[in-house]
């Protein structure tokens, strides 16, 4: 064989992608799977214009109480989480569920939900997104039994 041809050089060049290809591929991931819960709603007791917070607590049995504080919402107005869960990072969008007529009062909501997505006893990546506040957030959460995690929603 002569190592100073081209067919050489073409054949050695796809013998390393493949070598590359087998070292560097993606480990394997279970398919997507989807939640949709609904947010409890409660009137904020001290309403905070602007102050849109999210917390995190987990539970025992691997449950996980999502906490929303700042929801601007007009009487009768409900919201949904949807959550997309793709091994350990989770997404969540926040919309409304059912919107009330035009020309309701608005006023300052507060949210809970218990899901059970999460991944127990495991650090979970979780990007949190609120169409109804138009603010969102990233976090990394360990899902122990009385660990607890606070973060501000932003632009």
């Amino acid at each position: 064989m002569d190592f100073t041809s081209v067919e050489f050089y073409t054949i050695a060049f796809f013998v390393a992608m493949a070598l590359v290809g087998f070292f560097v591929k993606q480990k394997s991931t279970k398919p997507a799977a989807s939640a949709i819960c609904s947010l409890d709603l409660t009137p904020a007791s001290e309403p905070q214009e602007g102050a849109s917070r999210l917390r995190l607590t987990a539970q025992d049995g691997g449950s996980v109480t999502i906490e929303r504080e700042g929801l601007l919402l007009c009487d009768g107005d409900t919201v949904n989480l949807i959550a997309t869960v793709i091994d350990d990072k989770i997404t969540i969008q926040e919309k409304k569920g059912k919107i009330s007529a035009f020309g309701g009062k608005e006023s300052m909501y507060n949210g809970h939900a218990v899901v059970t997505f999460f991944l127990e006893n495991n650090k979970n990546y979780l990007r949190y997104e609120s169409s109804v506040a138009g603010k969102w957030c990233k976090l990394a959460f360990v899902n122990s039994p009385g660990n607890k995690v606070e973060k501000d929603l932003s632009y």
